[in-house]
Formats: structure tokens, sequence, C-alpha cells
């Protein structure tokens, strides 16, 4: 079962139908109607894989991550990290750190950032589908933290799928 944006369960139905042209027939005869499916485990991981995990050019996971100094609150709307630091050993990079393991509901992605430079309030963070713009798919405040020169930011992002 699956959550949707408000935290309400979002479970998969399936309705089918046939149209019985051989026995002359004009109209859709129910099979079954909006009854439940299962999500097989390899049908979750590959939703693990396709939202996070793969890399490739042509198929890849939200596994870019940037961090902003920006304080307003994370909305299922956002498209863009406000503010997205891009200088000084902060801007989006790939997660060094991708796995997913067959068998589990649970994606770990993980980088350690080390500032080049001083941030003031660093304290949101997102993944993205692209080293640049790309879909922005999860979004989390943390924290207010300063940032020296030679300092690091690690952040793990545990993700599970319903």
């Amino acid at each position: 079962m699956f959550l949707n944006e408000d935290g309400l369960p979002s479970d998969g139905w399936v309705t089918v139908k046939v149209l019985r042209t051989s026995q002359g027939a004009t109209e859709w005869e129910t099979i079954c109607e909006n009854k439940h499916n299962l999500l097989t485990l390899g049908g979750r991981d590959e939703f693990h894989k396709q939202c996070y995990t793969y890399t490739s050019a042509t198929n890849r996971g939200s596994n870019y991550i940037a961090v902003t100094t920006d304080a307003t609150a994370p909305s299922t709307s956002d498209t863009t990290l406000a503010s997205e630091i891009t200088t000084n050993g902060l801007g989006r990079v790939q997660c060094s750190s991708i796995s997913h393991s067959a068998g589990t509901n649970t994606s770990t992605l993980s980088h350690t950032f080390t500032a080049a430079g001083s941030f003031t309030a660093v304290q949101k963070a997102a993944l993205f589908n692209a080293s640049s713009s790309g879909v922005m798919s999860h979004e989390a405040t943390f924290g207010a933290t300063d940032l020296s020169a030679t300092d690091s930011l690690q952040l793990t992002w545990t993700l599970t799928l319903g």
C-alpha cells in the first residue's frame, strides 16, 4: 500500500471487461471491477531502482542531492529548491552512496559535503533526478547549521515506498 501526499492509503485497483464480438455482443461485460492488486517484491524492487538507485544517463533515479539556507517549509507543490547553494563545496551532486537491497522496502542515499567557504543556516535539502534542473522528488528541513571552510555536512536519506 502506498501513501499519497496527504499520508492516506493509495492502493492499486484493476477492472477487467470483455467485448464478446465473436458472440455478437455489442456491450462490454464486466469480469471484475476495482479489484485490489498486489505489488510483488520484484515490482517493489524495480520501483526503488527507478525512483532512487538507477544511475545511467537514460534511466536516472532521484539520487542527486542539493542543500539550501532557505527556511521556507517544504510543500508538495515545490518543484525547485529555493536559494539552492551552488558554490564552495555545497553544490548539487550525485549521492556518493546509493543502495537498495533486493527484497526490502528501503533505499538509502547519502553524501558528505565538505564546505570550501562559510555558510550560515544551512537547513533544507532535496533530492533530484538530474545534476541541474530536473524533477525534485523529496524535500526536508533540518536544524539550521552554520558551516566554516573544511567543515563536513553528511546527509542520509532512508526512503520507503509504501
